[in-house]
């Protein structure tokens, strides 16, 4: 196929030269040459013109590729993202203009360096384990990382990584995401002080109800307890049936505020733990739902930091509320576990149904209900500092975890 084009072209060009030639002799005598002399002469100016011809087509592409090759390179250096070749050593072998003002040196500065040189050093080995997977990844790789300009605060990018053509090289594509990163330090910590207050609060209400409203039903007990015993013979059935009615009633308020204070802030938690908590709020669901609950923990449990024994109780609350929500499920297990690594333990805390099950993505726009539920459990441990991950399946239960890195402070 390319071979007849070649020929066809040939001879396109041959054909238009003949008419040229044909043009510039005409008129011209050629009757003192003989036949061959004639021939060789004609070819021989056929030949020129087609060179000409060629000569001309020449430049004429060579001009459109130096002007393509203009625009390329004005819209490979001005653009807004950062731009960086680097080979298999991470050295720069090229870089454009917005690349070089994101590490803040000049371009020839950077040609040749290693690209971590400006990579925070807590994320070196991070960034080049993705590399990594970049020369192995046949399509766009991306990640997030934070450089490190002299002088100045960290600056946090986003990098997308392709391997180049030959196999030897990638091409990173760099976005300047600081501005998002402030602002989701600042949304964390505003999420933050939320939570404390919702526990202040929650603390607080508890006391005024021990201390105001217990206290009263206490003496209104007290008191009508002291009515009911002084009633005589005489006293009308009706009063005295009043009288016992008001008195298991007020029993009731105050089974109900005690209620309602433990589930405000149960006294467990403070006083013996995370485990000791658990277990008496999984008694208190199993009798309330009939959902029998289990829990698998390393002995003998530490305590933990109060931030992160509360985070992980009121997440354990949710997971168990959606379960008997939405789970339709017979059988939850909680399960507890710390691993201890060579720079620091790790925590992993589960709770694991075995209901309906659903696709996790269907929640992730929700404003309300499990979804929303889902968006609570993941704040409160990121707050602490532990990372939150839902896996689930249609029809196979959902499991809730978070594994949370010891001595976080």
């Amino acid at each position: 196929m390319v071979r007849d084009t070649i020929e066809t072209t040939a001879a396109e060009l041959n054909n238009q030269a003949v008419e040229r030639l044909n043009e510039l002799v005409s008129g011209t005598d050629f009757s003192r040459f003989d036949d061959e002399s004639q021939q060789l002469l004609h070819e021989l100016q056929v030949h020129r013109i087609e060179l000409e011809m060629q000569n001309s087509e020449l430049r004429r592409a060579r001009d459109e590729v130096e002007i393509s090759l203009e625009k390329y390179t004005e819209l490979y250096d001005f653009a807004p993202v950062g731009y960086f070749t680097l080979n298999r050593n991470e050295d720069i072998t090229a870089a454009n203009f917005s690349g070089a003002t994101l590490l803040g040196v000049e371009r020839s500065r950077l040609i040749g360096r290693c690209f971590g040189l400006w990579v925070l050093e807590a994320d070196r080995s991070s960034f080049t384990a993705f590399l990594g997977t970049v020369y192995t990844n046949l399509g766009k790789s991306v990640s997030e990382v934070a450089l490190v300009k002299e002088g100045k605060d960290p600056l946090f990018v986003r990098v997308e990584a392709m391997v180049g053509a030959s196999g030897r090289e990638c091409r990173l594509a760099l976005i300047d995401i600081t501005e998002r990163k402030q602002a989701e330090d600042n949304l964390r910590s505003y999420s933050r002080r939320l939570i404390e207050m919702e526990e202040e609060l929650r603390k607080k209400l508890a006391e005024e109800l021990h201390d105001e409203i217990g206290r009263d039903l206490t003496v209104l007990g007290m008191n009508l307890a002291f009515i009911s015993t002084n009633m005589t013979d005489d006293t009308p059935k009706k009063l005295l049936s009043r009288a016992a009615d008001s008195s298991r009633l007020i029993k009731g308020i105050s089974r109900a505020v005690r209620g309602i204070m433990l589930m405000l802030r149960p006294p467990v938690l403070d006083d013996y733990g995370l485990l000791a908590a658990l277990r008496w709020h999984t008694d208190l669901f199993t009798k309330r739902t009939g959902i029998a609950v289990s829990i698998q923990a390393d002995a003998p449990f530490p305590r933990l930091m109060v931030v992160e024994e509360m985070a992980l109780f009121r997440i354990a609350q949710e997971a168990l509320m959606n379960a008997s929500k939405h789970a339709a499920t017979v059988d939850v297990t909680i399960t507890i576990s710390i691993t201890i690594g060579s720079d620091n333990g790790m925590l992993r805390f589960i709770v694991l149904d075995d209901g309906k099950g659903f696709t996790p993505t269907s929640f992730k726009h929700i404003q309300a209900g499990p979804g929303w539920g889902m968006k609570i459990m993941r704040e409160r441990a990121e707050l602490i500092g532990g990372k939150f991950y839902i896996d689930s399946t249609p029809g196979k239960g959902t499991s809730v975890s978070v594994n949370l890195p010891m001595g976080y402070a």
